[in-house]
């Protein structure tokens, strides 16, 4: 038998951009629970066929390569492929995970897709569930025909018939066995609607069908192309970024509005990089190929699970590979997966590969030798948990009238809210509200607060129910500080110096150092004088320091601090207006009555402070 993978065949169905091909510590996944990991044969049920009288009996599909498949609920469909002596195949089978039972698909409908291999199929849409099928190559032509099959009707319809684009006299099993041109050119045509092919990536984006590269029996490509099943129109699509070079039979998987390659065969090597492709821009950016890199390769699988890439197989050019990657988002690392426990599929190309729950499925493919049809499942973990929502949740009690039990009256607006998460939050709001008479006067009274404005108050109960602070804006900024400050909630305040001091600029940073010296935000003062040091010269800070009057001993310190950079024009008359404020070192003398009075008056003793609460026993 001819090798069924010279010339490549499609591969079943938020990064940041560095070069690719470095490694870095090699890294091997090990699993913790002894039942990750592992693989087993997966032994199939009879199936019934509901006629009384009619035995239970084994439906396996007959052994394939090159076959298309796609996940809808709890199935698994698979369509055509190359069944080895037997050629290309037409027909169409479902393995039902739940009964772990195969049947073959009842199609009512007269038209059908005909013979072919290593072309695509996808599921148009969790409310639409038809089937999307698209070219591939049936031993004597490439093929770029549409088809749709309803799995409610069991029907097929045809989309668009195929083009006579390119027909090859010389087959004898399959589309590496034959003698085709070596040329390895970029695709370019004025038409809309993509040439004939196999080998290429297919995803549904956006009610639309998105196609990628592939093999015309001439050209290894790297063009795309969108139909849209509103308008039933293809359009070729301009890819920004940076693209992958042309291949077919890249792996590929898809996950929201990003879809995934890997890999791939051009005519002249086997590739290991991989691509991200945005859907909504059609962006390009190459991934960082960090870790335990996998070997070049096509013929490969690759599913998406828990925020992991799993690459299974391909063919090397030497030998059907066995072994398994995950490709990690967090770290972006790959790391080789441990799972030589069990009874493993083995070495395999063109293999059929489709994750349902938490389980790897594994069927069909070449192993060099013969073409398989037996499955395998791999538990990739041991039970799904879904991501923390704790902060969601604190986030929808923030003013939640239902369930709270004291409310704040602010700027003449009420604000809901939790006595314990306050209580347990802040000491100041513990002492508030579990003080005295209003532990039980609080249920039934307005508490109302005052100097903090409604907008900064909610950003205060914001920080309280969820540690955070989000789109906060600067002004909202400077005011929260103040307020962390009278609330007494060190975090908070550290976090509006760290937000304010992200917003700096000559025409603020005066106000800043105000607000910072008048609440002893020492580290965000620290920043806004030396920004102000950086950029005396400028006329919008010069003019900002004249306006200090209310504030001398800043503008000592920035005097002081100053005379130790050079001096220029402005630093002179600044030293000049404040050189009868400075003594010099050991002529310090002690005011003289009108000073003292004259110094009283630009600083009036403080007042004593009033509550910024008080209950309202309306």
């Amino acid at each position: 038998m001819h090798d069924p993978e010279r010339f490549g065949a499609a591969g079943p169905a938020a990064p940041t951009a560095v070069a690719a091909g470095g490694t870095s510590t090699p890294r091997r996944l090990h699993h913790h629970d002894q039942q990750a990991y592992v693989w087993s044969r997966v032994h199939v049920n009879p199936s019934y066929s509901g006629v009384p009288g009619e035995a239970a009996q084994s439906l396996v599909p007959p052994p394939r390569s090159g076959a298309a498949s796609v996940v809808v609920q709890d199935k698994l469909y698979v369509f055509g492929g190359y069944g080895g002596g037997t050629g290309r195949l037409d027909d169409f089978y479902a393995f039902d995970f739940r009964t772990c039972s195969w049947e073959e698909v009842q199609v009512l409908s007269e038209e059908k897709p005909g013979c072919r291999e290593n072309n695509g199929v996808v599921v148009l849409s969790a409310r639409d569930q038809s089937i999307i099928l698209f070219g591939g190559y049936n031993g004597h032509r490439w093929l770029n025909d549409l088809w749709k099959f309803d799995i409610a009707t069991q029907r097929w319809t045809c989309l668009e018939e195929s083009t006579p684009d390119m027909v090859n006299e010389e087959d004898e099993t399959n589309a590496a066995g034959m003698g085709m041109p070596q040329q390895v050119v970029n695709a370019s045509t004025t038409s809309q609607r993509p040439s004939c092919r196999f080998g290429y990536v297919s995803v549904v984006y956006d009610n639309k069908l998105v196609l990628w590269g592939g093999f015309d029996g001439q050209r290894w490509l790297n063009d795309m192309y969108v139909y849209d099943f509103g308008s039933s129109l293809w359009s070729q699509v301009q890819q920004f970024g940076t693209l992958p070079s042309i291949r077919s039979c890249p792996a590929s998987a898809a996950e929201g509005k990003y879809l995934y390659i890997q890999g791939g065969y051009d005519g002249l090597e086997r590739k290991e990089d991989f691509f991200v492709c945005s859907l909504d821009t059609y962006t390009w950016t190459q991934m960082p190929n960090l870790g335990r890199t996998p070997s070049p390769r096509y013929f490969h699988s690759c599913v998406m699970h828990s925020n992991k890439l799993f690459m299974y197989g391909g063919y090397s050019g030497s030998q059907r590979l066995g072994d398994m990657f995950a490709y990690d988002f967090e770290t972006n690392h790959w790391s080789e997966v441990d799972c030589s426990s069990g009874d493993s599929p083995g070495g395999r190309s063109s293999l059929i590969a489709q994750v349902h729950e938490n389980n790897l499925y594994i069927f069909a493919g070449y192993n060099g030798q013969t073409v398989l049809n037996d499955m395998y499942k791999c538990r990739l973990r041991p039970i799904g948990i879904p991501s923390p929502s704790l902060l969601n949740d604190f986030r929808r009690l923030i003013n939640d009238p239902e369930t709270a039990d004291v409310c704040f009256l602010v700027e003449g607006r009420e604000v809901h809210a939790h006595k314990a998460i306050l209580a347990a939050r802040s000491q100041y709001f513990r002492a508030m509200l579990f003080n005295g008479h209003m532990r039980e006067s609080s249920n039934n009274s307005l508490v109302e607060i005052r100097d903090v404005s409604h907008p900064v108050f909610c950003k205060v109960l914001e920080y309280l129910y969820t540690d955070t602070v989000c789109d906060a804006t600067l002004e909202v900024g400077i005011h929260l500080m103040v307020a962390s400050e009278l609330f007494m909630l060190d975090r908070l305040k550290s976090i509006c110096e760290d937000l304010i001091r992200g917003e700096i600029s000559t025409e603020n940073v005066i106000s800043i150092l105000v607000a910072s010296h008048q609440h002893n935000a020492l580290g965000l003062k620290e920043i806004a004088l030396d920004f102000i040091l950086q950029h005396l010269s400028d006329a919008k800070i010069q003019c900002g320091l004249t306006e200090l009057k209310s504030e001398p001993d800043l503008l000592i310190e920035i005097l002081k601090l100053s005379s130790l950079q050079p001096v220029t024009p402005f630093t002179r008359r600044l030293g000049n207006a404040t050189q009868h404020q400075v003594p010099s070192p050991g002529t310090e003398q002690q005011p003289s009555q009108a000073q003292q009075v004259r110094l009283f008056n630009a600083h009036p003793a403080p007042q004593e402070q009033q509550p910024l609460w008080r209950v309202d026993w309306r």
